[in-house]
């Protein structure tokens, strides 16, 4: 069962197991309830997590970490620092309240929600033990050459992933996804050791099998 519960004004959604030990923070778009209850049965490890996400979020606005206009027709604001201050001080300290018991707490993203993943995770600051980027857009303007050089203070396990039949498409930004991803996973590997993360190749193209693809990655964060 999914739970709306407002926090200072913005409403997330949570799904919590019986003895939850990770909060999860999804990062899938502005109301992912359906994507959610697909997720579930795929995916025992729900079991002992509790996993939240952040309503009313714009991909463009809120994930992308800076302003960038290399797409063409699409220029992106780059609001994402924003969401993650809101992240850490508001939204995360009240999650964490809700359950006792919680051990890790960790954030997972698709498309532009796992660029911004990645770059919550890389934070100074940052509170999140495990991350994860599934069919992340880190092809992003930059933000590989950031990757390679950001602290990721506190992150002890990262899972990556992308589909077979993104890799390499069109000539724009999006076509070195598969370049920036393996960059990124060897950047981490480094400071992590290589048994600490995981990329995954998936079957498919982007919007191929979501859920099944989430529910790797959170199997993957959830094991201690």
């Amino acid at each position: 069962m999914i739970e709306n519960v407002d926090i200072a004004g913005r409403m997330c959604g949570v799904m919590a197991g019986k003895r939850p030990r990770t909060l999860l923070l999804l990062c899938c778009g502005p109301e992912p309830e359906e994507l959610l209850e697909a997720l579930r049965p795929l995916c025992p490890a729900l079991d002992a997590a509790a996993l939240a996400f952040p309503k009313g979020v714009e991909w463009d606005r809120d994930y992308a970490p800076w302003p960038s206009d290399e797409l063409r027709g699409r220029p992106i604001d780059g609001g994402g620092a924003a969401l993650y201050r809101e992240t850490v001080d508001v939204l995360l300290p009240a999650l964490k309240a809700r359950f006792d018991g919680i051990e890790r707490t960790g954030i997972i993203g698709y498309s532009l929600g796992g660029l911004f993943a990645l770059y919550a995770a890389s934070q100074s600051d940052s509170p999140f033990d495990c991350a994860a980027s599934v069919s992340g857009a880190l092809w992003y303007e930059g933000f590989a050459d950031y990757a390679a050089g950001a602290p990721f203070p506190r992150l002890s396990r990262a899972y990556l992933s992308l589909g077979r039949r993104e890799a390499g498409r069109g000539r724009g930004p999006m076509g070195r996804v598969s370049t920036a991803t393996e960059r990124v996973a060897g950047a981490l590997s480094t400071r992590l050791g290589d048994e600490n993360v995981r990329f995954e190749w998936n079957n498919g193209g982007h919007f191929f099998e979501i859920p099944q693809r989430l529910g790797r990655a959170i199997t993957w964060l959830c094991k201690l």
